[in-house]
């Protein structure tokens, strides 16, 4: 299967053989996996499409109600279950088509992602011990794969991130809230460095998990449309927008943007020129990381 990856050597035999028999050992993984299979089936097959959607999401439905009567605490033998699970919970809400309004909307998903990492936590023992641990060991750390020569920084960069901590000084904030900004930009910097600054390797998981730290007071942020947390937001869709060639994730990072830009009052529009450079306008300074060949996908 090409849901989530171009490297078969790596994921065949986990889709095809692993994930299905963890899904017959719980309802809900099973159902989780049988609707995100069912997006896939209707981004290929358009013309039946809108049936297919129904079908997943009344799959996930009873994903939900069956991992909230029969998850339980996490044990050796529920571990890989839930894992599997967890991802495919967040890779469906990013594949269907938000309800509100997109900005509203990665908050939503910043605190489902969240969730992953409690799941993580408490699995990565039992994990890591069986077969799904290719997802570990090489899918978080190798999924995307950037050779030497194989891609180009988008111009101003640099610029735009070293001038974003003056940015968060142009204008009255309150303390905690630009505590926050802060903690949040100095991650977003960190990815950078990891996905556009190093001639190497990152992951899937690097970009769709953040924010790392608590991500609660960044989206109260965001949902009250504070100028600052939306231009930060705004270059995390610059690193969005290299998972773009996924269909499940396709157009998010555009989206986003576009809402901030709808959204921003005038005299912020200046500070994220270079976000909506290199996502809308990419055909004129285009990211290049690589064949599609070379990009892996995580799970």
């Amino acid at each position: 299967m090409d849901i989530l990856a171009e490297r078969p050597d790596m994921i065949l035999e986990i889709w095809q053989v692993e994930m299905p028999r963890v899904a017959f050992t719980a309802d809900y993984c099973m159902h989780a996996l049988l609707g995100f299979s069912a997006l896939h089936k209707a981004h290929r097959e358009p013309e039946t499409a809108s049936a297919l959607r129904t079908s997943a999401v009344d799959h996930l439905d009873k994903a939900l109600v069956a991992y909230r009567e029969h998850g339980g605490p996490t044990t050796p033998e529920n571990a890989d279950a839930k894992f599997v699970f967890t991802w495919l919970v967040v890779l469906f809400a990013y594949a269907v088509p938000p309800s509100v309004p997109p900005i509203d909307a990665i908050t939503e998903l910043f605190l489902l992602v969240k969730g992953i990492d409690t799941i993580l936590a408490e699995s990565w023992f039992w994990v890591s011990q069986g077969p799904f641990a290719p997802i570990l060991t090489r899918g978080f750390q190798e999924a995307i794969t950037l050779p030497p020569g194989g891609y180009t920084a988008p111009d101003g960069m640099d610029f735009g991130l070293n001038h974003l901590d003056y940015m968060l000084g142009v204008d009255a904030m309150l303390l905690d809230d630009r505590r926050v900004c802060s903690l949040i930009l100095a991650e977003l910097k960190q990815i950078y460095d990891s996905v556009l600054r190093q001639q190497g390797q990152t992951s899937v998981a690097s970009i769709l998990c953040f924010p790392k730290m608590d991500s609660a007071p960044f989206s109260q942020l965001i949902k009250r449309r504070v100028p600052q947390a939306l231009v930060v937001l705004a270059y995390y869709c610059v690193l969005l927008d290299v998972l773009d060639s996924r269909w499940w994730i396709r157009g998010w990072s555009a989206r986003v943007l576009r809402d901030i830009m709808g959204t921003l009052p005038e005299q912020w529009q200046s500070w994220i020129e270079w976000p909506v450079q290199s996502v809308l306008l990419k055909s004129q300074a285009p990211i290049v990381l690589g064949t599609s060949e070379q990009l892996g996908l995580l799970v």
